[in-house]
């Protein structure tokens, strides 16, 4: 029993683990600290997508923003439109169809036209999908186990590193934890590597610990019996990509849906998204509001009333745990603070595998004398 507690294996589990899975490693690392700023990155080159002039005193309806887009393009299905607070944003239309894909259709709420694409997108769907799958092109089940077993070996990694380096952190935490920066560059390494890695050692543990929440089914579940909340039905591919609306004949209703949901609701947002979908006469929004909440409701047009209002500030501790688990993630759940240190802590993972590779080397290269 013992034995699992020896440096020794440790240090030869640290390694090993190291060896074969540090490219994965620091490709799911450097992925994710190019994700943790890419709307910003989306906002800076697009910003004649995502802003306009305000050219009228009040904007076009929701219909009359489908029609305008119906007339300029007539091979898209609408799942979703966006709007915003600021008079400055343009409107975006989910879309399905016409070669958009996720990315939808940017428009000019005052006059109806149709905004140039955002650019960027390609590129950061293949940075989602390396991050995600270890692929080029979307999604795939063995890039997708790739991903999830590298991220146990994060954990791993992590903690034995800490284990390992325990020792002189006890004798002298202060010095054990300083970088000096006039040493050798092996020596300078070697500190990188363990110092920034104990600094960063929880950021990284809750990062991988609520990524596995999308590698194992049974650990979602497990993650929504802990928290005490029932899990939601995940509804199938193919009923997730029916077009939405094809008829732009009788669309009122969409005008309908934003008319109730302020007058039953009336909470200031600084963005709404409603799905152009519904069933009896009840259609899904989510808004957010000033306070930063996501929060969903259903508005059931025949009543003209709201059926549900899910407010962040009303759910459980679980459910708000639940909810958080992509914020938890990427760090946006502590602000602009937290998105840069996990951005920094991601980014960290080319730094320790690169110098765990070349601490290896000149082990190696110590013990059976290359080079000589």
């Amino acid at each position: 029993m013992l034995r699992i507690f020896k440096k020794s294996w440790w240090f030869n589990i640290h390694m090993i683990l190291g060896l074969l899975l540090g490219i994965t490693i620091m490709i799911v690392g450097v992925t994710g600290a190019l994700l943790s700023y890419r709307p910003e990155i989306m906002a800076l080159i697009n910003s004649d997508s995502l802003y306009v002039k305000k050219s009228a005193d009040t904007p076009l309806s929701l219909a009359q923003i489908v029609k305008k887009i119906s007339e300029q393009k007539s091979n898209v299905s609408i799942s979703s439109l966006t709007v915003y607070s600021d008079e400055t944003r343009s409107v975006t239309a989910g879309t399905m169809g016409g070669g958009h894909g996720r990315g939808g259709i940017y428009v000019d709420p005052y006059t109806g036209k149709i905004l140039p694409d955002m650019k960027g997108g390609e590129f950061f769907n293949v940075v989602i999908s390396l991050h995600r799958w270890m692929t080029f092109q979307g999604m795939n089940a063995t890039g997708k186990q790739v991903v999830a077993i590298s991220t146990i070996a994060i954990i791993i990694l992590s903690i034995s590193g800490l284990w390992l380096y325990l020792p002189p952190m006890r004798r002298n935490f202060l010095k054990s934890m300083a970088i000096n920066f006039k040493r050798g560059w092996f020596a300078l390494l070697y500190k990188l590597h363990i110092v920034i890695g104990i600094y960063t050692l929880i950021f990284v543990l809750i990062m991988c610990l609520t990524g596995l929440y999308w590698s194992y089914g049974w650990y979602r579940t497990m993650l929504y019996k802990i928290a005490g909340v029932e899990q939601p039905v995940r509804m199938q591919m193919q009923q997730r990509q029916q077009p939405r609306v094809d008829k732009v004949d009788d669309i009122s209703y969409l005008d309908t849906i934003y008319t109730v949901f302020n007058d039953k609701i009336g909470e200031e947002y600084t963005s709404l998204t409603l799905s152009t979908v519904g069933q009896n006469g009840t259609y899904s929004v989510s808004y957010q509001n000033i306070e930063g909440d996501m929060n969903r409701a259903q508005v059931n047009i025949e009543k003209n009333e709201i059926i549900i209002n899910n407010r962040t500030a009303n759910r459980t501790l679980g459910e708000k745990f639940m909810s958080s688990i992509y914020p938890l993630h990427s760090g946006y759940f502590f602000g602009e603070i937290g998105k840069f240190i996990w951005c920094i802590s991601s980014a960290a993972m080319a730094l320790f595998m690169i110098s765990g590779f070349v601490m290896f080397y000149k082990r190696i290269k110590a013990r059976y004398r290359f080079g000589k």
